[in-house]
């Protein structure tokens, strides 16, 4: 299966279609990859089995009154009824409102932000999420979301941080099948998983679970009220099945003998017809672009749709995605991860292979000149945003982590930033599915441990997925319990200390201030790692980059539920716990920042 672009460029007459029916009804609205000067739009039009001729507009005003860019497509069948049109010739910071429409039927309304050029040193809003399990529809942790009150107002942006649906049963919807690597069950596949990505878009009946067109429609409303940017994680590619791009296709269904750990069979997952079935599902539900990669010296990487990007958001902040799924080697066993009974490390474990990746060469390669392009312009924030956490927590009986799978290419990292004085480095994560901020520690040398400076990971979630519904007790004194008993969860200071890592949280982080827990009255006098800690709620992260350069970092939620249990919300996510990073200014003869493209392609 090819991936040839699915979207359409800005046209000025419609192609010869057949006749729409009466009534068009339309799954939703999005805008994503958004640059200073175009971005993705998104739609889903049912057309009675028949695809729809639609015009995007694009304008200014909310109402759209007077003119508006006009764009032009056609859904597509064999991408369920789904289009993508690139809405180009935008300007900058600009705040643009669109619809599709057909006659006389009109989409909803959304709304996205184009970011401002490096050298404005302007405000900027985003938040943050990801891990939508339709067992937990209609996902009333964003329930009004970018209308109502809780801090959801005013966004630039939104990071759709990965696991964007299950492919497990759910009431009223069944699992989907095994993707094969041969795509003998293609077709299949397909079917199935494009049915998944449907149903978290569409409500539910209370107390039933049947699928709803009434009510809060799951995330639609999210994605229609700011532009987003999405991540790629293993639950689009079918769990355990396909989740490491990088390993041999032989491996694909569970097998990873000690041969296997660092791929060198020639084949791989990624160029399999079932990983590009699962990846062309994801991609027809995503306002994602689709640039093939050129990389004819890495196999592991050539003709992949490169995923992983930079965009700058102003004089203050870069954007960085990441595709940490699509090149890594195959994920070693929990068993198997270097961890002695003890807990202590063993030596020359499966994860401290210097040859295996997560990221592959290319992307690596990249990565690094983008942080340190970031660095010489002056860009004080580098947000690094990744599918698998990076810290330590949980991580050291994790195969599929950083620190569990991919050891010594996260210290490379790691110890890249530390080496050249790369700060204010911020890694944003989900896939936990629990509330956390932490320091990052990396071994400057063999047996030791040090913090990278001025670095830190913060981890939020889920929008609605399993793991906090185990927490029935959301009493600000279960938490504390939880987070010191190294006998209930991995997730806790006596683990990471019997480690030799630092506790959770960001006490001592250089420009700390303003901190805030809910039922914790010492927070912002005596701040301690319960106050960087929530595992039981459901929910999002908003972070603000004022004009300052000082960051603001809140996370809301809602107590965690059990799945199919369908509540209807009554009341707004509320703020869990906050604090802020100021950041000293730079000097008068700091040079500016410029912009970092978001399209792959020679710029870059």
């Amino acid at each position: 299966m090819n991936f040839q672009w699915r979207f359409v460029l800005l046209a000025t007459c419609l192609v010869a279609t057949p006749p729409a029916f009466a009534a068009i009804a339309f799954d939703g609205v999005a805008a994503g990859d958004a640059t200073d000067h175009d971005a993705i739009l998104w739609t889903r039009a049912e057309n009675g089995g028949a695809v729809a001729p639609l015009r995007a507009e694009v304008s200014t005003d909310p109402a759209f009154h007077g003119q508006a860019r006009i764009y032009r497509g056609v859904t597509d069948q064999a991408a369920d009824f789904t289009l993508k049109v690139d809405a180009t010739g935008l300007s900058p910071n600009t705040v643009y409102y669109y619809r599709f429409v057909n006659g006389s039927a009109i989409s909803p309304v959304g709304r996205f932000t184009t970011p401002p050029d490096g050298h404005q040193a302007v405000p900027v809003r985003f938040g943050f999420s990801g891990d939508v399990d339709a067992r937990f529809r209609p996902f009333p942790s964003v329930d009004g979301f970018g209308t109502t009150a809780g801090g959801t107002r005013g966004l630039n942006y939104f990071i759709f941080l990965g696991d964007t649906m299950y492919e497990t049963a759910a009431t009223g919807s069944p699992a989907t099948v095994a993707a094969t690597t041969d795509g003998s069950n293609a077709e299949q596949a397909l079917i199935d998983y494009h049915r998944k990505y449907r149903e978290v878009l569409k409500g539910v009946a209370a107390g039933t679970g049947a699928i709803s067109d009434k009510g809060q429609q799951g995330i639609q409303e999210m994605l229609a009220s700011t532009g987003v940017y999405t991540l790629l994680d293993n639950h689009e590619l079918g769990n355990k099945q396909l989740q490491s791009g990088g390993a041999p296709q032989v491996a694909a269904n569970g097998a990873n003998p000690a041969d296997f750990d660092v791929n060198t069979t020639g084949t791989f997952n990624n160029k399999s017809p079932g990983f590009r079935t699962l990846v062309r599902a994801y991609l027809d539900y995503h306002p994602i672009r689709e640039v093939p990669l050129s990389a004819p010296k890495d196999p592991r990487s050539d003709g992949t749709v490169r995923q992983y990007f930079a965009q700058q958001w102003g004089r203050n902040s870069v954007l960085i995605r990441i595709d940490d799924r699509s090149y890594r080697d195959i994920r070693l066993p929990d068993s198997d991860t270097g961890i002695a009974p003890d807990g202590s490390l063993l030596p020359h474990a499966r994860a401290d292979n210097p040859h295996r990746t997560m990221l592959g060469k290319t992307q690596l390669a990249w990565l690094k000149q983008v942080l340190l392009n970031a660095k010489a312009n002056g860009t004080v924030w580098k947000i690094l945003v990744i599918s698998s956490p990076i810290d330590t927590v949980g991580g050291n009986q994790d195969g599929k982590s950083w620190y569990g799978g991919y050891r010594a290419e996260r210290n490379d990292l790691l110890k890249f930033i530390a080496d050249r004085k790369i700060d204010h480095v911020l890694f944003l994560t989900t896939d936990d599915h629990e509330m956390r901020a932490t320091k990052l520690v990396y071994a400057p040398s063999p047996g030791r441990k040090a913090l990278v400076p001025g670095a830190m990971q913060v981890v939020t979630g889920p929008i609605g997925g399993g793991g906090p519904d185990a927490i029935t007790d959301h009493s600000f004194q279960n938490i504390v319990s939880i987070l010191n008993n190294p006998s209930t969860v991995v997730d806790n200071n006596p683990d990471l200390i019997a480690h030799g890592d630092p506790p959770i949280g960001l006490m001592g982080f250089p420009g700390l201030r303003d901190v805030f827990r809910e039922g914790d009255p010492k927070a912002a006098s005596q701040p301690s790692s319960i106050d960087f800690f929530a595992p039981d709620q459901n929910g999002y992260t908003i972070l603000d980059i004022g004009s300052d350069a000082t960051l603001t970092v809140e996370s809301y939620g809602i107590p965690s539920f059990k799945p199919n249990s369908f509540p209807q919300p009554t009341e707004p996510a509320r703020l869990i716990m906050r604090f802020r990073i100021g950041v000293r200014q730079a000097g008068a003869g700091a040079k500016p920042a410029v912009s970092t493209p978001a399209v792959p392609g020679p710029r870059s």
